[in-house]
């Protein structure tokens, strides 16, 4: 089988410090004086260490990743069917992002990160933390262009506090349902404009990795010849293995 990361640069180390700073940063919460200080110091030379090179060490691998989806598979299923999607597409989603994109650290920090205020990746399909709360104010405003439909309305509720979303993320049923409840936003959103991608795991998977926006806010419009990325020609891919 082809390594997919092969076709993906190397992450870089910027990332990884600042997953190292936040350690610090939420040690420091619950620390007080000259301890925290020297604490830090004698850890400094640990944690870089293990930041920098344990993605390299414990990265998830196919087997598992399998195993994972597997134990959760009627998660899933329940999830793709209240929001009418086809199953074995976020399975395959679910295991291009934990084979490409997810690594012991994630496990690690995720909830540190997030709770420091990062735009942390949360959970078992990775939702961000902004994007899971975007997918609860769409599947609730009637008038937003996002809006997929009445039928999924209220399906998950819009969250009172970063907490709250935080421990939704946490929890490997609600966590699937938002990737679902996302599924659905992208194939409805490009529906409305004549597109279908129901039949598109590529063009599915491409939209889940990049996001439904560009860095400067504008929308991914959608259009009759969309292209791939790698993560979604993986997607594509991946499909086989849920047949």
């Amino acid at each position: 089988m082809t390594n997919i990361r092969d076709l993906l640069p190397p992450r870089s180390v910027l990332p990884l410090t600042c997953h190292f700073i936040a350690i610090l940063w939420q040690v420091g919460a619950i620390t007080t004086g000259g301890r925290f200080v020297k604490g830090c110091i004698r850890m400094i030379p640990v944690l870089f260490f293990v930041t920098l090179f344990g993605y390299e060490l414990f990265a998830e691998n196919y087997n598992t990743a399998i195993r994972k989806i597997e134990e959760r598979l009627n998660l899933i299923k329940s999830a793709s069917n209240k929001f009418n999607i086809d199953y074995k597409i976020l399975c395959s989603i679910i295991y291009t992002e934990r084979t490409v994109n997810y690594d012991w650290e994630d496990d690690a920090l995720d909830k540190i990160l997030a709770n420091v205020g990062l735009n942390s990746s949360m959970g078992f399909c990775q939702i961000k933390l902004k994007t899971a709360y975007w997918i609860e104010r769409q599947l609730n405003d009637s008038t937003s262009v996002h809006f997929p439909g009445k039928k999924y309305e209220s399906i998950l509720s819009v969250s009172k506090s970063k907490r709250e979303l935080i421990m939704k993320l946490t929890n490997d049923s609600l966590n699937v349902l938002y990737a679902s409840a996302y599924l659905r936003i992208m194939i409805s959103r490009w529906e409305k404009e004549g597109f279908s991608i129901d039949d598109r795991p590529d063009i599915i998977g491409t939209l889940y990795s990049t996001g439904l926006f560009k860095s400067n806010g504008e929308e991914r419009i959608p259009n009759r010849h969309p292209n791939p990325n790698d993560f979604g020609k993986g997607v594509l891919k991946a499909l086989s293995l849920f047949e």
